[in-house]
């Protein structure tokens, strides 16, 4: 892990962490519209961004991350229409996460691949949300970005993290971070997917989609082992609890609310056979553990000791 943010001058390092912020909040924004256009079927590479209800071409004033949505009152300023507080949520998560990511890894190779990783991560929580799926091309691009930037990652200098159990055989470079990071994919992606199979094969019921699989493969590489494991369990509570506020708002999924049920009922599925989209909880967790996990598990690993 890389010296703090802080370390350098005040004035330098506050400035810095705006810019993270600012830079979060754009690519907020930029995933909220390449989440859209795949689920809308749109060119991610053509055409102008429009207002999604009349279709209005949209200009520098309506696409200011944050303080477009504030200032124009969360409605489109040609038709008035409501614009969901989902894309405004969204900037602001993603300008914290790039601020956190700044002051935990500064500006190195390691901040620049999470940086990454976070947008990737954003893009997969957006479009599982509405289609319980999740791209493989979500995928593909982490598998890349942690392909070309584990060479330069070296084991932190104190604390959990990637390359942590490999250091006193491998030393403290890239050849540590690399060995945790497969032994992670490894154990999240395959492990997971043999639970998965042996549930189905059991029970005769559906439980985690391809995708989820994939996409734990991918959070163990950049992970490693012991924060990935501490990951896939903070994943199975955020999970639960999406679960839980799914029941408690008794709202629809996407398809029942534009009336695109199987059955054209448009009845509410129950609690135990609708699907839940396990992506955002990985995300998330994912996301939680490379800013908060090596404390987390410092302080785990201090209880028993």
């Amino acid at each position: 892990m890389s010296a703090s943010l802080f370390d350098i001058a005040p004035a330098l390092a506050a400035y810095l962490s705006i810019l993270a912020a600012v830079l979060g909040a754009c690519m907020g924004s930029f995933m909220n519209c390449l989440a859209w256009r795949l689920v809308a079927g749109e060119s991610v590479l053509r055409g102008r961004s429009h207002c999604t209800a009349c279709g209005a071409q949209l200009t520098a004033i309506d696409l200011i991350p944050i303080v477009s949505w504030f200032a124009l009152r969360g409605r489109c300023r040609h038709c008035k229409g409501k614009i969901s507080p989902r894309y405004v949520v969204v900037e602001i998560v993603m300008a914290a996460v790039f601020f956190g990511i700044a002051l935990e890894y500064g500006f190195t190779v390691q901040a620049l691949a999470y940086a990454v990783l976070a947008c990737i991560l954003c893009g997969v929580t957006l479009v599982d949300a509405d289609t319980y799926t999740i791209p493989n091309g979500f995928v593909i691009a982490g598998l890349a970005t942690w392909a070309a930037t584990v060479w330069f990652m070296d084991v932190p200098s104190q604390g959990f993290g990637p390359g942590t159990i490999f250091a006193a055989q491998l030393g403290e470079g890239f050849l540590a971070v690399l060995a945790d990071g497969v032994a992670g994919g490894a154990l999240l992606g395959g492990g997971i997917l043999a639970f998965s199979l042996l549930f189905e094969q059991v029970t005769k019921r559906d439980s985690l989609g391809g995708g989820d699989v994939k996409l734990l493969f991918v959070a163990g590489l950049f992970l490693g082992l012991p924060l990935g494991l501490f990951s896939l369990l903070l994943a199975c509570f955020i999970g639960l609890a999406i679960a839980f506020v799914l029941k408690l708002s008794g709202e629809p999924s996407d398809s029942d609310v534009h009336g695109e049920s199987n059955d054209g009922s448009g009845e509410l599925e129950s609690f135990r056979t609708r699907a839940i989209p396990f992506g955002p909880a990985i995300a998330a967790a994912t996301m939680l553990t490379l800013l908060i996990g090596s404390p987390c598990m410092e302080w785990y690993v201090g209880l028993l000791m």
